[in-house]
Order: structure tokens, then C-alpha cells, then sequence
């Protein structure tokens, strides 16, 4: 009995993670569904949007001749970070990730970067999505494990 009460509080903290995942997710791309609600909220959109990416219009994704209001890379961590958080709803159980997996998961991000600046290619929006969607994804079930791991740990589950 006190199991199913765990598996429903996990539930409700991964529905909400859901929920303000998407309501980011889906702020960076409204703009470009030129409603005009949107439109009015805009400047105040692309200035919380500053404070996590540099938004450089040359790697941004466009749509509707409106660019995103962060880079293809943050793109796709936040796509990521969707994709994950939208996937673990299915599965119940308590979810550990260690950061080994999270360190692995990072390398083809930061190789991209680093190859980036030092010439090796020009910018690549879609490497630039596949290799941030892997850190974005595994970064989402890092965090929800630290997560899941402080609120619902077995030894608390037993007492």
C-alpha cells in the first residue's frame, strides 16, 4: 500500500516536471506561430530566452521567417529534456541515473563544441540537435534521479 503511494507522488512530480517543461519548450517556438497573442509578449519572451542562450540568429532554427528564441543546440537540449520527461511517465518504478552516464552523454555535445571553435567544420544545425538531444535527454533523468532519489529513496520508503 505505502508502494503505490510512492508510485503516485513519482507520477505527480514527473507530470509536473512535464508540465513546465513543455510551457518552456513551447515558449521558444511560439513566436513563430505568429499569433498575435504571441506577439505582444514577445520582447519580454526573448529576453528570459537571453539568459540561457546567446541566440545567435545564424544558429537558430527558423519557422514562419521568425527564428527561435534560443539556438538549434539549446533547441535540443530542451527537446531533449522533453522527449525524456514525456518518456518516463510510462515507467514507474523510482529511475537512477549515474553521472557517468550523464559524463558519456555529454562528450559528443562538448566534442561538437570544441571542434566547433577551434575550425574544424562550420556550424551543423542538425549535429548540433543530435548531439545536444542525447545530453538534454540524459540531463532530464540526472536531474529527476537527484530528484526522485532525495524525495522517494527505499531507506525512507522502509521506515
Amino acid at each position: 500500500m505505502l508502494n503505490d503511494e510512492f508510485v503516485r507522488k513519482r507520477l505527480l512530480l514527473r507530470l509536473v516536471l512535464l508540465f513546465f517543461i513543455a510551457i518552456w519548450f513551447v515558449g521558444i517556438i511560439s513566436p513563430s506561430f505568429k499569433l498575435d497573442l504571441t506577439s505582444a509578449f514577445y520582447p519580454f519572451q526573448k529576453q528570459i530566452y537571453s539568459t540561457v542562450c546567446h541566440q545567435n540568429i545564424n544558429k537558430s532554427f527558423i519557422c514562419n521567417d521568425i527564428y527561435f528564441l534560443v539556438c538549434a543546440r539549446c533547441t535540443g537540449i530542451y527537446s531533449g529534456a522533453l522527449i525524456s520527461a514525456l518518456a518516463i511517465i510510462f515507467y514507474s518504478k523510482q529511475f537512477l541515473l549515474k553521472t557517468k552516464y550523464l559524463i558519456i552523454f555529454s562528450i559528443p555535445m562538448l566534442l561538437d563544441v570544441i571542434l566547433l571553435n577551434f575550425g574544424a567544420y562550420n556550424y551543423i544545425h542538425s549535429l548540433s540537435v543530435i548531439t545536444s538531444l542525447l545530453f538534454g535527454s540524459s540531463l532530464f533523468l540526472y536531474i529527476l534521479s537527484a530528484i526522485e532519489n532525495l524525495l522517494f529513496s527505499e531507506s525512507k520508503n522502509q521506515k
